[in-house]
């Protein structure tokens, strides 16, 4: 079975912008400053995602979160709002 999340990557200058879809509807972002922060910020948003009731998919990158080597942050979360996607 897909997963119906997908994610993308945006150089905003002095900063990335990391963005997580649903169905191709944007749901939530994140920032970070440097390209090292990516996965830690995308481990977090999905971990986020997880806690509201997330899947099978959601669940694996939370438990990655921690694993030994991992590099961690948090991030503030940007919501958008889209009635009875999550």
């Amino acid at each position: 079975m897909e997963t119906a999340y997908s994610t993308k990557v945006t150089n905003l200058g002095k900063c990335y912008g990391c963005r997580i879809y649903y169905n191709d509807v944007l749901i939530l972002e994140g920032r970070c400053v440097s390209r090292e922060q990516i996965g830690p910020t995308f481990r977090d948003l999905f971990r986020t995602l997880d806690k509201c009731g997330g899947d099978k998919f959601t669940s694996a990158v939370r438990k990655r979160k921690f694993k030994e080597g991992n590099l961690c942050t948090q991030v503030k979360h940007i919501w958008h709002s889209h009635p009875g996607i999550l």
